[in-house]
């Protein structure tokens, strides 16, 4: 199991996607900064006629990286699996003295693993940058967080990520994969069910993970029982 993960890491740059990560939270955190100075009461930036913010800067942060996290993990299923089917290479991986659900299914986990540290990754930057221009700037605030649930969101949010398999996989196509996740992101956002978006709460998240662990165990059955010839 161990070598299939090197061997997977081999395929990718992490080195570009921490590079990547780090310069989408800062821009997330530059973003949710100045949005809570224009929603801000008292915010540096009033727009007349705007209501109060009724999200403190972190926790719209939290929800803005929620929502890119579930379509760079759509990203890296389509490298990892999608496009290995849709252009058939993945039939010379086939050919190692491995299992195929096995093969399968260390790709899963080792994408799991990554988008788990980038959660982690983010909360921890987030948190800190927040923070720390909170002390110079009033309009941005941070609340306590909770870190149970705060680990059961990154973990639903992971699980509900691999739902675009499912769907990349129904025609074999990048495109899909991704554009999919761009839906699931707006649908988790919600402010219908809680105004931090419905993954915020631990309920809500555990069902969506659940959902998006269910699918994703479908597709895997259906990959290692499928004609690589069709």
């Amino acid at each position: 199991m161990q070598n299939l993960v090197k061997l997977e890491l081999k395929r990718v740059s992490l080195k570009s996607h921490f590079i990547s990560l780090l310069a989408a939270n800062v821009v997330i955190t530059l973003l949710s900064a100045f949005t809570s100075s224009l929603l801000s009461a008292d915010g540096g930036v009033a727009v007349t006629g705007l209501p109060p913010a009724q999200l403190d800067t972190l926790t719209l942060a939290t929800m803005l990286v929620r929502a890119m996290l579930i379509v760079w993990e759509a990203v890296l299923i389509s490298a990892f699996i999608v496009e290995e089917y849709r252009s058939k290479t993945i039939n010379l991986l086939f050919t190692y003295p491995v299992q195929r659900g096995k093969l399968i299914a260390v790709k899963i986990i080792l994408i799991c693993g990554i988008m788990l540290l980038f959660h982690g990754l983010s909360g921890i930057f987030q948190y800190a940058c927040l923070s720390f221009i909170s002390q110079y700037f009033p309009f941005v605030t941070t609340s306590p967080a909770n870190l149970m649930t705060q680990a059961i969101t990154a973990l639903s949010a992971v699980l509900l990520g691999l739902l675009p398999l499912y769907i990349g996989m129904i025609k074999k196509s990048t495109i899909a994969t991704i554009v999919s996740s761009f839906a699931l992101a707006a649908i988790v956002s919600n402010s219908q069910g809680s105004s931090a978006g419905l993954m915020s709460i631990p309920i809500a998240a555990i069902v969506f993970g659940m959902i998006g662990a269910g699918f994703s165990a479908i597709t895997v059955r259906k990959m290692v029982s499928s004609d690589l010839s069709n």
